[in-house]
């Protein structure tokens, strides 16, 4: 089984470096026609991650790039999901909490994936088959960490900064109000993923889809770690190349224990 981690690390480093060219600096902000943001800096980064990946052979989908119609990927094994830069919002607004976000799906499963956060200075690796890193780019020295570094005591929800909907507050509140002392903090883009792939946060619950690429990185990350990200309506884990490649309501957990303390709660 075939995996790339030199090649992504070095990928996902170099659209960072790109993408810190324009942070908290002047750029215009253009809106798509679902009202997402779209900057010059996301266009750079895709035009770098696509590039390389094209050499792999694999066919790619990515947030900035044409989409390929359904009909024409429906029986594909193995792609590649990219999201140059996900949390634009948190970049527009000068915020530090962006990744860059780079998949290898396998049978509709994230197998494979890094998360970038350049203004962090913090990458996130991982595969099924090696298990979960974390580098440290702060100083001289890259250190690697082994994931999960710690686990949570009580129980502790994160929640999107940008995207919090009626229906998840309501499953927060929910939950809170069936289980006591639950700490619930918000933080952007997929390193939602990546801190419960730490063993800092326990649970994320989103009720409302989203696009796969906003997830498919950091699912790949907390897959690799021992987490899961189950479909809340079955209970099974969630699979990519949907017709529309939206994701179903979902809840990402690293521990089952803490899973199962709210599983009669949320499905």
């Amino acid at each position: 089984m075939k995996f790339y981690r030199e090649i992504l690390i070095e990928l996902a480093k170099r659209a960072g470096e790109e993408i810190l060219k324009y942070y908290q600096k002047d750029f215009v902000t253009k809106y798509k026609s679902d009202n997402s943001p779209v900057t010059i800096a996301d266009i750079a980064a895709n035009n770098i991650i696509v590039t390389e990946l094209n050499k792999t052979g694999l066919k790619i989908i990515s947030e900035e790039s044409s989409q390929i119609k359904y009909e024409d990927r429906k029986d594909v094994s193995e792609y590649w999901l990219v999201d140059p830069i996900d949390g634009t919002k948190q970049f527009v607004k000068g915020e530090d909490e962006f990744t860059v976000n780079i998949a290898l799906i396998r049978n509709n499963k994230p197998v494979e994936g890094v998360v970038f956060a350049p203004a962090l200075k913090k990458l996130y690796y991982g595969n099924i088959k090696e298990g979960a890193f974390l580098y440290d780019f702060t100083g001289e020295e890259v250190s690697m960490k082994s994931l999960p570094l710690i686990k949570t005591e009580g129980l502790s929800m994160i929640v999107s900064k940008s995207h919090l909907n009626e229906k998840t507050a309501s499953l927060v509140s929910n939950i809170k109000s069936k289980i006591p002392d639950v700490n619930v903090c918000s933080v952007g883009s997929s390193l939602k993923f990546c801190r419960i792939a730490e063993g800092s946060i326990d649970i994320y619950p989103r009720i409302g889809a989203i696009s796969e690429w906003d997830i498919g990185a950091g699912h790949a990350v907390l897959s690799s770690a021992g987490g899961c990200v189950k479909d809340i309506n079955t209970g099974n884990e969630i699979i990519y190349n949907s017709t529309d490649l939206r994701t179903p309501d979902f809840i990402a957990y690293l521990d089952r224990d803490k899973y199962d303390m709210i599983k009669k709660i949320i499905i």
